[in-house]
């Protein structure tokens, strides 16, 4: 197995156990946009700068809109992508109440999916 799969798999399996015990890398990160950076979506810099606008839509007392929004808007992520976050931010939630083995076995199907996904873009 190739180091990036690997790399691939550690980052996917560091989802769950994020959504597991409810936890997240850092404060000021959504489900939505560690995803997208595990993902390769996008990088660190871009998602905090995706954050700031969002913070300054709070601060105007406006609605904000979502990270997804944002990254689409300025161009970041194409409408596939944001659908691919999506599906794997649900399927993040609804796997919860698989088993462990269950649970370790579709995220390396998902990975290697996500990952030829990548490659064919």
């Amino acid at each position: 197995m190739s180091t990036e799969k690997i790399e691939l798999q550690r980052d996917r399996m560091r989802i769950y156990a994020m959504k597991l015990f409810g936890l997240q890398l850092s404060p000021t990160v959504s489900m939505f946009g560690e995803i997208a950076t595990v993902l390769g979506c996008i990088d660190q810099n871009q998602l905090q700068a995706a954050l700031a606008l969002q913070e300054t839509f709070r601060g105007n007392g406006s609605k904000p809109p979502r990270i997804g929004e944002i990254l689409l808007d300025e161009g970041l992520l194409n409408e596939g992508q944001l659908q691919s976050i999506l599906d794997e931010q649900s399927r993040v939630s609804s796997s919860m109440d698989e088993s462990d083995e269950t649970r370790f076995a579709n995220l390396r199907r998902r990975a290697e999916r996500l990952q030829r996904e990548k490659v064919d873009q």
